[in-house]
């Protein structure tokens, strides 16, 4: 008669083999991420992301494991075979949950029954009937040791899956290519800077780049929002072409610049600062190294716990950090380029910190104010009104109007500190470097308090320089430039040619005097449930469709809704904030601005222009909006 064999307290057994199978899968899942999303990581990175992967696995499986440890004694092989099993089928569901729960990537179809609780449960428990499958097959030590050292094989495959190197370059380098920088600036008005004639706002770096090559006085953004106004300067095309007019909308597959770039063998490196500009939207399309990753350790945010961790903050705190210092966006940057110190290169930065909230850090948040912000005998900020949300607990107590004006001009003057360490780092000689505004930023101006929800001047006007020496000529151009023209101006100057898509134009005839722009457009478009919460007397803000034209002296704005029209004379009024009488458009540059955008005005306004941003975002992807402001209260 066979012994039956000997029976153990075996809880202590799963739950440490439990936590060793989750060691597994998070290691395994922490290499997936270095591998997959070609992290800028240092060697002591890697391994703490690994570390951190393989403790978070081991500290989830391990945790849900605890209520096996109450089973009836069994053999300690088994009791080591089902807390493996079990270490394992913990991350596995709580994966598959993520996916399902996650509202799917803007305008794609989320796969069938996504999102159903009654659906999910069904496929946990077929997963957990194939695990326990598993469990009652297997049979002694060595069946054991099979399957780990197969589950071991199988995560081996799955991370070198995730390995998708950039395509080769398939055309040659041209002579004499220079080195490629780009930053933007978001948020960031022209009027605050040196280079335009304040002489209160600290911007060295900038004018002292724009007293080195070429500086744009009338450049003009295509569109007051981040997403479509980095759209078409990357692509050469206006929102009224490609149809991103809100943020949250992805790129189509124009040929972007950082595509062709990269085409003609440049290494390509982008660091940006704000989630609006989450490369899964198609910004990151021709970057080998995109790094929009705002967690402590890059990389610490893809691994599971930390998923789970954001999706429960997200729907408990919808204004949860969404963007970074760009301090912090400036030091990868930093780091990438000591990573590419021969070769062309093309590296964009983004800097989001004069956006609102307005909170510059020290000493910038008393460059410009020393006084009492909360001085109950100051009521200038009584008339500020129709703050958005994201704003509102940044100026809560606030009663001068100045320390909010002197926070954003702080802001400015840190990115502009920062701009600086980008160009101390780079070859000065070989070089191209361009900084240019998404947008502007109304600061009271025609009744909008710190927003960008128009297209007047103070949301549009922009500051732009070019600088290479020997190549880019020093000289201020005062025909009217616009943010398209970006994509086929560097282009132009690195020899490569110009898409026959591309709308925009290169600024090298007008730099080098020859004739340049006679308009630059504008285009800002509103979400159909905002126009329906408007309709119904919800909301007020002036966020409906508008369209304008920039002369070099002059700006046109008509309106969707109401056939509404402004004209503003910029030789008087730098602002434009007094709408001109009706008679002003009697001067050549008024007539043919008036014209031009009325006849101009029905295309932009037609309905396929505006199909792939009509339609709604999901809620998750509301959240995150409205917590930047991009999208209003209803």
């Amino acid at each position: 008669m066979n012994e039956l064999p000997p029976r153990r307290l075996t809880g202590p057994a799963i739950v440490a083999t439990a936590a060793l199978s989750g060691a597994l899968f998070g290691s395994a899942e922490a290499a997936r991420v270095v591998v997959g999303e070609r992290l800028l990581l240092g060697d002591g990175e890697v391994v703490a992301l690994l570390l951190l992967g393989g403790l978070g696995g081991a500290l989830l499986s391990g945790a849900c494991a605890l209520p096996l440890a109450a089973l009836p004694p069994r053999p300690l092989g088994r009791a080591r075979w089902l807390g493996f099993l079990w270490g394992l089928y913990v991350p596995v569901v709580a994966s598959v949950a993520l996916a399902w729960f996650t509202d799917p990537a803007p305008f794609t179809q989320p796969f069938p029954f996504q999102g159903n609780p009654l659906a999910f449960g069904g496929v946990a428990l077929v997963l957990a009937a194939a695990f326990g499958v598993l469990y009652q097959g297997a049979r002694g030590a060595r069946a054991v040791a099979g399957a780990a050292l197969a589950t071991a094989v199988a995560f081996a495959v799955w991370v070198y899956a995730a390995i998708d190197p950039p395509p080769a370059a398939t055309r040659a380098l041209p002579a004499g290519a220079p080195n490629v920088l780009v930053v933007t600036l978001d948020t960031t008005r022209a009027d605050r800077f040196g280079a335009f004639g304040n002489d209160k706002v600290q911007t060295r770096a900038f004018d002292g780049l724009a007293a080195g090559g070429a500086l744009f006085t009338a450049a003009s953004a295509v569109a007051p929002v981040t997403g479509p106004s980095h759209a078409s300067m990357f692509s050469g095309r206006g929102p009224w072409d490609h149809g991103v007019l809100l943020n949250g909308v992805p790129l189509p597959a124009d040929p972007l610049l950082a595509e062709l770039l990269h085409d003609h063998g440049y290494a390509t490196g982008a660091f940006v600062s704000a989630y609006v500009l989450d490369g899964e939207n198609g910004f990151a399309r021709g970057f080998e190294t995109y790094d929009d990753d705002f967690g402590w350790l890059p990389g610490v945010s893809s691994l599971l716990p930390a998923r789970a961790l954001a999706m429960a903050r997200r729907h408990a705190e919808p204004e949860m950090v969404l963007d970074r210092r760009g301090a912090d966006t400036v030091d990868q940057a930093l780091a990438w380029l000591d990573q590419h110190p021969g070769g062309a290169w093309f590296l964009w930065v983004h800097l989001f910190d004069a956006h609102g909230p307005y909170t510059p850090p020290p000493p910038y948040d008393t460059l410009y104010y020393q006084g009492d912000k909360a001085d109950p005998s100051n009521d200038s900020m009584k008339k500020v009104r129709n703050v958005a949300p994201y704003l509102r607990e940044s100026i809560e107590g606030v009663t001068d109007l100045q320390y909010v004006l002197a926070q954003y001009d702080g802001e400015v003057s840190y990115d502009d500190a920062q701009l600086a360490r980008l160009l101390a780092a780079v070859d000065t000689t070989n070089t191209l470097v361009a900084v240019i505004a998404d947008h502007g930023e109304s600061l009271g101006e025609h009744d909008v308090w710190f927003n960008h929800e128009d297209v007047y001047e103070t949301s549009l006007h922009v500051p732009f320089a070019l600088r290479w020496p020997g190549r880019v000529p020093v000289t201020r151009v005062e025909s009217p430039v616009e943010g398209t023209d970006l994509a086929p101006t560097v282009l132009d100057l690195v020899g490569i040619p110009v898409p026959a898509g591309m709308t925009g134009k290169s600024v090298v005839p007008a730099m080098e005097g020859g004739g340049g722009r006679a308009t630059a457009h504008a285009m800002c478009f509103d979400r159909t449930a905002n126009v329906a919460a408007r309709k119904a007397g919800k909301i007020d803000a002036p966020k409906y469709r508008t369209a304008s034209v920039r002369g070099a002296n002059s700006r046109y704005v008509a309106t969707e809704v109401g056939g509404k029209s402004s004209y503003f004379d910029l030789s008087t009024d730098p602002l434009g904030v007094d709408n001109v009488e009706p008679e002003a458009h009697a001067t050549p540059e008024g007539f043919e601005l008036m014209t031009l955008l009325k006849a101009s005005t029905t295309a932009l306004f037609a309905g396929d222009a505006t199909t792939r941003s009509a339609i709604e975002v999901s809620d998750e992807e509301r959240e995150k909006l409205k917590a930047l402001g991009y999208m209003d209260d209803e």
